[in-house]
């Protein structure tokens, strides 16, 4: 993990919690010889005391140029509020660069996805970021293909990861590629955690910014997800409502939203049906209705095209 002075430290400690852990269990279940499949550190500019945002300090016993010669596996780099001063670290871009060619897997947790754009490593690759920073990093990489919703991306050899606790996820969905979904959800349990949790901060996000933009597209994407109960939330139901044509409406909701308002409603409606799910409801059928799908047969198909589970199997993994 590469670190920087004023790094948000859940976004260091939980990914290498992922795989500390993950090493320990495969050790414990004989999996593994030793208790170190994954080998672990935290590097940054100059040895010593790294102070992170929340004002605890992490030891940092080597530089990253000391792993010049190193084979390294995994390198992610950290997000948080000193991610502006590392965007303008050289010396860290140049390295970061070099190390692109040569590691297997490169990735970003939160905001590290800016200084990996800064480092020019996400051009014209799909890539996620904190919902809050979505914006400026598509400011920043105009080729790269910015989504909002998504938890963590693969795009190559290179991963992103959204806010703060995505990273763990995204650690999990490495562990996965490396030893299979038992051992990434046995892991995931014993950290209390989902094996691939399917968001809900985006939704979150999206209802907020809803509620603080006061303009046409803003209150139109409240009025959305108010009512998606609602049958025929179609495009020109919608395009009459904000007052627009419905090619110029499409065209415009695409550049705010990043996705066609008939993805937008499919996927709203599908985190509302994951929260009626979490909390409590049982009735299938009744959640349909309540979100606005046309039958169970629509929901669940919406459910394995977004998360990749049907509904059942995710009230089973994730709600007990």
């Amino acid at each position: 993990m590469v670190g920087y002075p004023d790094a948000q430290v859940l976004d260091i400690t939980g990914p290498l919690e992922v795989f500390a852990r993950s090493s320990r269990w495969l050790f414990d279940h004989g999996l593994a010889s030793t208790d170190d499949r994954y080998s672990i550190e935290l590097v940054a500019k100059a040895p010593g005391p790294l102070r992170t945002s929340g004002g605890l300090a992490l030891h940092v016993s080597r530089t990253w140029h000391d792993l010049i010669d190193e084979d390294i596996d995994t390198l992610l780099v950290t997000g948080g509020v000193g991610y502006v001063a590392a965007m303008q670290d050289l010396e860290l871009l140049n390295w970061l660069r070099e190390q692109a060619g040569r590691v297997p897997r490169l990735g970003s947790i939160c905001t590290g996805a800016l200084v990996l754009g800064a480092a020019g490593l996400l051009e014209g690759r799909p890539a996620t970021t904190h919902w809050a920073y979505c914006e400026r990093l598509s400011r920043q990489c105009p080729t790269a293909q910015v989504d909002s919703d998504a938890l963590y991306l693969r795009a190559g050899n290179v991963y992103t990861s959204a806010g703060v606790t995505a990273g763990m996820d995204m650690a999990l969905g490495m562990i996965e590629e490396d030893w299979g979904r038992t051992v990434a959800l046995a892991v995931a349990q014993e950290l209390v955690m989902f094996l691939r949790r399917p968001g809900g901060q985006s939704q979150f996000s999206r209802l907020l910014q809803a509620q603080q933009a006061d303009d046409t597209l803003g209150r139109l994407e409240l009025w959305i997800l108010e009512h998606l109960d609602e049958h025929g939330l179609s495009v020109d139901r919608l395009a009459d409502r904000a007052g627009m044509s419905a090619r110029h409406f499409a065209r415009r909701f695409n550049e705010r939203f990043g996705t066609t308002p008939a993805a937008y409603v499919r996927r709203a409606r599908v985190e509302r049906a994951r929260k009626r799910f979490e909390d409590g409801a049982t009735r299938m059928k009744q959640v349909a209705r309540e979100c606005g799908f046309p039958d169970e047969q629509a929901m669940s198909r919406a459910f394995r095209d977004a998360l990749g589970i049907t509904p059942f199997e995710y009230r089973r993994r994730f709600v007990g």
